[in-house]
């Protein structure tokens, strides 16, 4: 009974998975958050820059229990060795709510953001670092996405810290923070504002 319970478990968590790597295929076209957003990590706490992943997907209202402005995004890093880049297997999981309503943009933020802001989800993002064997840490994140000329882009606030810019590609990510690919050392100015 115990193998069966625990063999259900990791199918329905691989379907889960499954789910919400696909993207959000199923995530309503009104729905800005949906869909996979990259990020070039330019952290200088790592010895090379890191692809970040964050693939968000909307809750239909199908599951019982649940409406349709819950929203579950995964966090992950790509492996990038032919670009030089760094990588560690940390990933993290969120659940939030569409608060775009109530939501207040914090006056500290870069231009551009508050007056072209199409979605704000909340929730709180669980980390995992598997190689560190520490517990999880949790941070309460907005995920901000608005709408500029060129097209969407995320802005990932770990609320009273910072804020950082995610892009619908990996390319219009590296755009953003031109580095030389293969990595050759040299880093380019954070891309991260902090609360001030």
């Amino acid at each position: 009974m115990r193998t069966s319970r625990a063999t259900l478990l990791a199918l329905l968590l691989t379907c889960g998975l499954a789910a919400l790597l696909a993207g959000g295929a199923g995530a309503a076209a009104d729905s800005p958050l949906a869909g996979q957003w990259d990020r070039l990590s330019v952290d200088r706490s790592h010895v090379a820059p890191e692809h970040e992943l964050l693939r968000c997907v909307e809750n239909n209202g199908a599951q019982t229990g649940t409406s349709s402005d819950t929203w579950f995004c995964r966090y992950s890093k790509a492996p990038e060795p032919s670009l030089g880049l760094s990588w560690n297997n940390n990933y993290g999981s969120l659940s939030g709510h569409d608060v775009t309503a109530s939501w207040t943009c914090p006056t500290w933020f870069p231009d551009g953001i508050c007056g072209n802001v199409v979605g704000v989800v909340e929730g709180t993002m669980v980390f995992v670092d598997p190689s560190a064997h520490q517990a999880p840490f949790s941070v309460l994140e907005d995920l901000v996405v608005v709408r500029t000329p060129a097209g969407e882009q995320l802005y990932n606030y770990w609320v009273n810290q910072f804020v950082c810019p995610w892009f619908r590609t990996f390319s219009e990510a590296v755009a953003a923070n031109p580095i030389t690919l293969p990595f050759d050392g040299n880093f380019p100015p954070p891309d991260c504002v902090a609360v001030h």
